[in-house]
């Protein structure tokens, strides 16, 4: 099997076998979780993954997503703590400008590599926009 490497910190992954085309591992660095199919790409396992609950929403979607789709995702987020919110932005970002991965890899994604990345893009300036909108009304 080819060497990987974690996305968030560029650690050397060691995988242990959990079933006969199941490999998982956790990064000894930084601690994120991966598992890996025989044959196909590495992914975050989905119990830490700052992508797959984002993409979850999107899993059968075959054309670019609405704007209002994603103005309520983009809402349900600001309930969350703002230091997951700042984090779940720059993983956001940082895949968006290095990309690492195969987006489409995550829950089988019916649609395209271009729609997820166009949805994580638009959907990562209108948290921006709703996050600055909502500390701007907290503060004035």
């Amino acid at each position: 099997m080819e060497e990987d490497f974690c996305f968030r910190c560029g650690t050397t992954l060691f995988f242990s076998q959990d079933s006969n085309t199941i490999f998982s591992g956790e990064c000894e660095k930084c601690g994120q979780g991966y598992a890996k199919e025989k044959g196909k790409t590495l992914i975050e396992s989905r119990k830490d993954s700052s992508f797959a609950i984002l993409l979850y929403s999107i899993i059968f979607e075959t054309e670019n997503v609405s704007n209002e789709k994603i103005n309520n995702i983009s809402s349900a987020y600001l309930e969350y703590d703002k230091r997951y919110l700042k984090v779940l932005i720059e993983d956001i970002d940082d895949e968006l400008t290095n990309p690492k991965r195969k987006l489409t890899n995550f829950h089988n994604l019916h649609g395209t590599e271009e729609i997820a990345r166009d949805y994580l893009k638009r959907l990562s300036e209108e948290m921006k926009k709703q996050y600055t909108t909502t500390l701007n009304q907290n503060n004035g």
